[in-house]
C-alpha cells in the first residue's frame, strides 16, 4: 500500500493556490488566516504550496499589530 502524501487531489490543491492568490491580489493587506479562510484550507497547507513559488504569503502579524488592529471593537 503507498504512503498518503496528502489529504487533497492535486486539482484541488491547484483550486486552493488559485483562490488564494485571487485573494492576495484583492485585498493585499488581509491576515494569513483571512487567506486560508477563503482558499478553503489551513495555513499549513497554503505554506506548503508557497513553495512552488506561485504567490507569496505575508508574513505573520505580531501580537502587537494584532492588538492595534482589535483596539476599538468596544468604541461605539
Amino acid at each position: 500500500m503507498e504512503k498518503q502524501r496528502s489529504n487533497y487531489t492535486s486539482d484541488e490543491l491547484k483550486v486552493f493556490e488559485e483562490r488564494a492568490k485571487d485573494f492576495i491580489e484583492r485585498k493585499p493587506e488581509a491576515s494569513r488566516k483571512r487567506i486560508a479562510d477563503y482558499a478553503g484550507v489551513g495555513i499549513s497547507v497554503l505554506e506548503r504550496l508557497e513553495k512552488n513559488g506561485n504567490f507569496k504569503l505575508p508574513k505573520a502579524m505580531t501580537s502587537k499589530q494584532i492588538r492595534r488592529i482589535n483596539k476599538d471593537w468596544g468604541i461605539g
